[in-house]
């Protein structure tokens, strides 16, 4: 017998043992009041039955409930946010200088840092403001899609300041290409998809299909391109995504270089 798998006492198991004997894969289970083990009897089939759990688990992790949510405060915090200002704002027809990142001046055209705290709030607040439903139904399947897996394994802490960083990136790198008339939580979107990939790459599975970074990939080369502009689809902040997909490139990195010596030593 080989361990393949260790559950929470609570967490169901039933669908994953239904799958067990449906391929006629012998098993046992070993429970005390900490956890549940999985052994099974061929050895052989360990890696690919732990590969069928995390991948059931994370996937469980990604619901849309009250307890997951509770189990991940930043990512709940934030689209709790996000959904009550595009109800606000009228998905970006109502008090959008309360959320814009600069003052605008309209005649001449210009734009000037708020002062003081204000500074700070409107650094930050674009990522909360959307200007269609597509917009923001993409953006808030996307964000708990990988910050409901990434804030369980990184922490609330070091994942909400990967959250600050990649909003604060993609929000200044914006501004100074076109000015402050943008909104959108894509450029933390693709931090923390750029992050994902690498950390499912070089560290362990999150459970992201990679057609998944592909379509990504794609979307963004297709707004960069302006094929959605020159339809007259939308205009894309596609700078905030370039500095969020880059700055979470760094950031993975930084953090696998930095496990890796960890666990060396």
């Amino acid at each position: 017998m080989q361990l393949a798998f260790i559950f929470k006492p609570n967490f169901v198991i039933d669908p994953i043992l239904s799958q067990l004997d449906k391929q006629k894969i012998a098993y046992q289970l070993r429970q005390d009041d900490l956890q549940v083990e999985l052994w099974v009897e061929d050895p052989g089939v360990a890696a690919g039955v732990h590969e069928y759990c995390q991948g059931y688990f994370l996937s469980q992790q990604r619901s849309l409930n009250l307890e997951n949510m509770k189990a991940v405060p930043v990512t709940s915090f934030l689209l709790i946010v996000t959904l009550l200002v595009a109800l606000l704002t009228q998905l970006g027809t109502s008090f959008t200088d309360w959320l814009f990142i600069a003052k605008i001046q309209y005649d001449p055209r210009n734009w000037f840092y708020y002062e003081g705290i204000a500074f700070i709030w409107h650094a930050i607040t674009p990522i909360f403001l959307h200007f269609s439903i597509e917009h923001l139904i993409f953006n808030v399947i996307s964000f708990w899609y990988l910050g409901s897996v990434l804030e369980r394994v990184l922490g609330f802490f070091f994942y909400g300041l990967i959250v600050v960083f990649l909003a604060l990136l993609s929000n200044f790198s914006q501004l100074f290409v076109s000015g402050p008339l943008f909104g959108g939580l894509s450029g933390v979107v693709y931090g923390l998809m750029a992050f994902a990939c690498i950390y499912q790459l070089f560290i362990a599975n999150l459970a992201i299909p990679k057609g998944l970074f592909y379509v990504a990939g794609i979307w963004l080369l297709l707004g960069v391109s302006g094929v959605f502009e020159s339809i007259g689809l939308f205009n894309m902040a596609n700078t905030a995504h370039i500095a969020g997909l880059t700055g979470g490139l760094i950031l993975s990195l930084v953090f696998v270089m930095i496990t890796k010596i960890k666990q060396k030593n």
